[in-house]
């Protein structure tokens, strides 16, 4: 599958036909959920849902299951879907239920759209249920940019001979790229069998702007050259490295990032000025909300005007990131075909820590009275959630083992816990990792041990490589050159 966007061309009156549709798709998104919220509830209070769960979960915590478990297992799980089932739980019964209460806007989404935004809201439910998902949220109508489909004879049907897409009493027509290039692209992939549209609207300094997002079947046309070479992928919070026999790739992720993030910052402190005089009853005096008034938030019409602008520049900030991934991505695919990537968990390096510790190493500071007090300073709990939310580290993993994949390469994530980067026969050895993750450490390791300027025996006594067979026989037997490219100061000749 791949998708085509194409900009529709819109009158006065068809702009506020799309919008009212994407009105009446709100409501029924927030009944949907709310319908969906107390069906949760009811399942937590079930007695008889909580003893098979339990059941189930002492079963899923075994490591070895003998052939009787098992197939007790299999019929719990049975049990557990029919409880969630007779509470309303399930995709299905969502869309029915959502297919009764649209029935009064059938003039302005058709069936199979009503349902597709049910599927929408039962991935939350699947979320809650069996993820790590909180709670469902409620959705504002600034929220919502896209309205779905599931076939292309059903809602909004794209009509290839005359690129008009047709809606339920509404006719748009499509425009196309001017440039030769982009035209011969768009009409290559549209050659596949169109499955469904979607209408989409993004947001701009202007205002709302709408596309028509047509998923074709098949593969997306390539333009880019493919390696054969293996590639070794090193990825890190803001860089990403890359080591193959015949190139050696070090890059900065979306680099420019840090523009967008200081016209956001600007921005949402204008925002915050003009709530707080619009609505100074509404804040405590020492700056905080007052979650007693119960009073309507009154916003300026200068206040809609930033608000929309943004948004436009959260769409622009996302389309220059994934722009800049793809770019990189075609830059490393014109290289290799195949990727071994090491395993990294993002989520978990955005969060910060949670206990508060000291720091090991000792610090003096000069008080006011001129002694000196030696003290043991804190640990920093800010990790790297800046710089992932400006990076997107994840996003170009995942647009890499797409476009790896959709030319018949292999994308295949390594657990480094398993296999050792230290445990290689390889010549050349690229560690490019973030800070504070033990590449000094790491280097300053290898020299003390292979150094004939060190006597490390005593050093290395006692761990691990001490009970190797040939120890010894590289300890401190080579000329090392230790470069650190950190220092500033050099010697000028």
């Amino acid at each position: 599958m791949h998708t085509v966007q194409l900009l529709l061309k819109t009158s006065k009156y068809e702009r506020h036909e799309i919008d009212r549709r994407f009105h009446a798709l709100a409501h029924l998104h927030n009944v949907c959920v709310k319908h969906a919220r107390k069906c949760m509830i009811r399942l937590q209070h079930d007695k008889r849902y909580a003893e098979l769960r339990q059941l189930y979960n002492e079963l899923v915590k075994k490591e070895k299951m003998s052939k009787e478990e098992k197939s007790q297992k299999k019929k719990l799980a049975k049990q557990l879907a029919a409880c969630r089932t007779e509470q309303g739980l399930s995709k299905a019964s969502l869309e029915h239920y959502l297919k009764v209460c649209g029935k009064q806007f059938s003039k302005l989404l058709s069936s199979q759209q009503v349902q597709a935004e049910a599927d929408r809201v039962w991935c939350g439910v699947e979320r809650c249920l069996f993820g790590n998902g909180k709670e469902l949220h409620f959705k504002k109508l600034m929220d919502f940019d896209t309205i779905g489909g599931k076939s292309n004879k059903n809602g909004a049907r794209f009509d290839l001979d005359a690129m008009y897409v047709n809606w339920l009493g509404l006719s748009l027509k499509c425009y196309l790229p001017k440039s030769e290039n982009s035209l011969s692209y768009v009409w290559e992939s549209l050659k596949g069998k169109i499955s469904y549209c979607n209408i989409k609207r993004l947001m701009f300094s202007s205002g709302w702007r709408y596309y028509a997002e047509i998923v074709v079947s098949g593969a997306a046309p390539t333009r880019v050259s493919i390696g054969t070479s293996t590639m070794g992928i090193d990825p890190g919070v803001s860089t990403i490295a890359g080591v193959s026999e015949d190139a050696c790739v070090l890059e900065e992720l979306a680099p420019n990032a840090i523009q967008y993030e200081k016209k956001i910052q600007k921005i949402s402190q204008s925002m915050d000025r003009s709530r707080r005089i619009s609505n100074p009853n509404k804040y405590n005096e020492d700056g905080t909300i007052n979650r007693s008034n119960r009073d309507p938030w009154k916003y300026s019409k200068n206040y809609v005007k930033m608000c929309r602008l943004l948004k436009s520049l959260y769409r622009k900030k996302h389309a220059y990131i994934v722009d800049s991934h793809r770019k990189l991505c075609n830059k490393l695919i014109t290289i290799a075909r195949y990727f071994p990537v090491e395993k990294m968990h993002f989520q978990a390096l955005q969060k910060k820590a949670t206990e508060t510790k000291r720091q090991e190493k000792k610090t003096e500071v000069k008080q006011k009275d001129g002694t000196v007090k030696v003290i043991q300073k804190y640990k920093r709990k800010k990790r790297f959630g800046r710089s992932i939310n400006r990076r997107a580290p994840a996003r170009f993993l995942l647009e890499l083992k797409r476009k790896a994949e959709a030319v018949g390469g292999v994308y295949a994530e390594v657990d480094t816990k398993e296999f050792k980067v230290m445990n290689t026969l390889q010549g050349y050895i690229c560690n490019s990792r973030p800070r504070r993750f033990g590449k000094s450490i790491t280097a300053n390791m290898l020299t003390a041990y292979y150094s004939k300027g060190c006597d490390s025996q005593d050093l290395f006594a006692g761990l691990k490589i001490s009970e190797a067979s040939d120890f010894k026989k590289h300890l401190n037997q080579y000329d090392v050159i230790h470069l650190d490219i950190q220092l500033r100061e050099y010697d000028k000749a």
